[in-house]
């Protein structure tokens, strides 16, 4: 009888044990995953990441506003998902403390430029999957026959377009928008971790940027959606925006969107910002009980088949090297144009303080567009509040 209770002890505890080890097999076979599907739709992608490894992933999709905070706040309380799909500049994030990606885990055939823009502290903290998200300019080849190369030109078609049609539109309010006019004067807000936003460039740059909206060009009460609805209903001739957005422009307008360099002033070429988007672990996740699953995302990402699927489904500009001396060989013109433009970009800064500079930004630009500040006393008070919160390592969301 004693025999047979412990076995029957041993057949409970293997029973107990097989249980949880199917649990635990059970639970690495998904990954959580968070991304904005406002800039990409990866669907197809994760459905063949699934077919391929049985590895299902569990989509949460936030609008892109929303995904920083929406991290943040999951930092908080410790439950932030496997993995994002995030810009390269939210890696610089320490809260939710994305893991390093180690030499190993990044393929060779991945531009060297696409690596550095995941540089935060000279590490590397994504893996960069989807390249440029630089801007540039689109037009409505219904409204305007050919792009106008400088701003001269496309104010001078202005004239042109019907009483019912818009000549050009973005979201004059995000200062992503406004770093292109003040890369023409050759100037950038931080550099080397120096804010630079006192400066003879930054006053310049804000009397252009004014002027398009009191001679009334640009709208400045229009939006990322009122510009975007506008523009894919065909009453705008012109829009600035992402390369994220040409997949989407394509399947509204068709062979009807133009695709252009940002327009010069004068002689000056206008200078964007460029990023990646990258794959990255939160939580220090690449370390974690899914490490296994979370690299095999990662290799997956970076494969010649996976980031061909990135410009024949989302249209947009791969990393991996090999893939993109394909797609150069087939004479895209649209693409041409793309990799142009993102040539004459320049790296956005990873680092945390850049948020303060955004916001710094924000606050004087404001001021000067409500006529409290003239152009010179607005560069100096961004500087001004970019200093005092980097030196108090934060910055207040108020209006003083």
């Amino acid at each position: 009888m004693k025999k047979i209770r412990i076995h029957f002890q041993r057949y409970v505890l293997f029973t107990i044990f097989s249980f949880v080890a199917s649990l635990n097999s059970a639970y690495a076979k998904e990954i959580s995953l968070a991304y904005s599907l406002e800039n990409y739709d990866f669907t197809l992608i994760f459905d063949e990441f699934t077919a391929q490894t049985g590895i299902k992933i569990k989509v949460a999709s936030f609008k892109n506003n929303d995904l920083k905070s929406e991290l943040i706040q999951r930092a908080n309380i410790k439950a932030l998902p496997d993995a994002v799909i995030v810009p390269s500049d939210f890696t610089g994030l320490g809260s939710i403390n994305v893991s390093t990606i180690s030499k190993d885990l990044m393929n060779a055939d991945i531009r060297k430029a696409a690596i550095n823009s995941t540089l935060v502290d000279n590490k590397s903290r994504g893996i960069p999957i989807v390249y440029g998200n630089h801007l540039l300019l689109y037009y409505n080849k219904n409204i305007i026959a050919n792009a106008g190369v400088t701003w001269a030109e496309i104010l001078q078609q202005g004239g042109s377009i019907n009483e019912d049609q818009n000549l050009i539109a973005w979201s004059y309010l995000e200062m992503y928008w406004f770093i292109p006019f003040l890369g023409t004067f050759g100037e950038f807000p931080f550099v080397d971790n120096q804010v630079l936003l006192n400066t003879k460039g930054m006053v310049q740059a804000l009397k252009w940027y004014k002027n398009l909206s009191i001679s009334n060009i640009v709208d400045l009460e229009c939006d990322y959606n009122c510009s975007q609805s506008q523009f894919m209903a065909g009453t705008l001739a012109y829009t600035v925006n992402g390369s994220w957005a040409y997949g989407q422009y394509k399947k509204s307008l068709g062979d009807s969107l133009g695709l252009a360099l940002l327009p010069r002033l004068g002689d000056k070429e206008m200078k964007p910002y460029f990023s990646s988007h990258v794959l990255a672990f939160p939580g220090n996740g690449l370390y974690g009980p899914k490490q296994k699953e979370l690299r095999l995302l990662a290799t997956f990402f970076q494969s010649e088949k996976v980031q061909e699927m990135i410009w024949e489904t989302l249209n947009s500009i791969p990393t991996n090297s090999k893939t993109l001396a394909k797609i150069m060989l087939k004479g895209n013109a649209d693409f041409d144009v793309l990799m142009t433009q993102l040539e004459q970009s320049e790296p956005m800064p990873n680092e945390k303080n850049m948020a303060i500079v955004w916001e710094a930004m924000l606050k004087g630009t404001n001021r000067y567009l409500a006529d409290v500040l003239d152009a010179e006393a607005a560069a100096r008070y961004m500087q001004y509040v970019a200093e005092k919160s980097i030196g108090n390592g934060s910055i207040r969301n108020d209006n003083d």
